[in-house]
């Protein structure tokens, strides 16, 4: 699961572009939003960063997720024949004279 985290972490960064306009306004409109809260400009900037870079790795995480449930289901749909062929005839009823020797 930590290997797939990352390689999605990778993906996910590689589609953040620093001159993409929706990247700089989410970026400006999250360092005014900490700026009305009191923080000053310079820090401002170094949180909004922050912020993108937990929401990069909150989707990460939740697609490595989604990958290890996928791999799961699959392991039980595989399964399923074996579990078939190990239930067998339960039709036929114990003879209870043989048991009681």
């Amino acid at each position: 699961m930590a290997r797939r985290n990352v390689i999605h972490q990778n993906d996910v960064t590689a589609h953040l572009d620093i001159y993409d306009p929706d990247v700089q306004n989410r970026i400006a409109a999250l360092k005014q939003g900490f700026i009305a809260r009191g923080i000053p400009a310079n820090i401002a900037q170094q949180d909004a960063f922050k912020a993108i870079n937990y929401s990069v790795v909150k989707q990460a995480a939740v697609l490595s997720y989604m990958d290890v449930f996928f791999w799961i289901a699959a392991l039980f749909i595989c399964c399923i024949p074996f579990v078939l062929m190990v239930k067998g005839n339960r039709a036929k009823k114990p003879d209870m004279s043989e048991a009681m020797h």
